[in-house]
């Protein structure tokens, strides 16, 4: 094999590797899967997310049930609390199931830092004239379960309604993460370890075909 065939093919190993730690630094878990609308309450709601050991926190998602008119979105990390239409804005959010995600700085978290997550849903007026009456909604959701190997407790919900008692089968909220070590326990998304895959086989093929054309 000539030295250019060598280093072609070493430069299509390198890529490679590179590719597929650069999907796994960037693969993202769900702290909660699955799950349903619950219903509505007339208050505000806080849940809880402890952090158990070393991860990255990437983005913050609350329930609205796919209403774009909440009263007040807010998350807090490090003593440091972020309101919606104050630090973040509509078109910061994306919705994907009943959920509006906001994608914030990547926020390294450590063993017991707690992230919370308040929402005060719409006002809705229910009746007319003078019997009308307006009243918040709430959306929560039910029936989820956790992801294994997020390194996030759930600590419940909490809200006047149920009189301040944390609720760990409901929620307002949902994380994502990834991991603080990019080698730990995550495998790539397939598209990213498929396009490395063809990037190393397309330098692959230059080499061969070269070595053809020499011989």
């Amino acid at each position: 094999m000539s030295i250019i065939s060598k280093r072609l093919v070493s430069i299509a190993a390198s890529t490679l590797v590179l590719s597929l730690v650069s999907a796994s630094a960037n693969a993202q878990s769900y702290v909660i899967s699955g799950g349903a609308h619950l219903g509505n309450v007339s208050k505000g709601t806080t849940s809880s997310y402890r952090f158990t050991d070393s991860m990255i926190l990437n983005s913050i998602g609350f329930y609205t049930n796919n209403y774009t008119t909440y009263q007040s979105l807010e998350y807090s990390l490090k003593g440091q609390t972020y309101r919606y239409n104050e630090h973040f804005f509509d078109n910061d959010l994306t919705n994907e199931n009943g959920f509006r995600w906001l994608t914030i700085n990547p926020q390294p978290m450590v063993s017991n830092e707690i992230v919370t997550v308040y929402t005060k849903g719409r006002l809705v007026t229910h009746g007319s004239g003078a019997n009308s009456i307006v009243v918040t909604e709430t959306g929560l959701f039910e029936n989820f379960t956790f992801t294994p190997n997020t390194n996030v407790a759930y600590e419940g919900l909490v809200s006047s309604v149920f009189g301040n008692v944390p609720r760990s089968g409901f929620t307002n909220s949902n994380l994502r993460v990834s991991p603080a070590n990019p080698g730990s326990n995550v495998a790539p998304e397939p598209g990213s370890f498929a396009l490395a895959l063809t990037g190393g086989a397309a330098l692959i093929g230059v080499c061969i075909r070269r070595r053809r054309n020499a011989a």
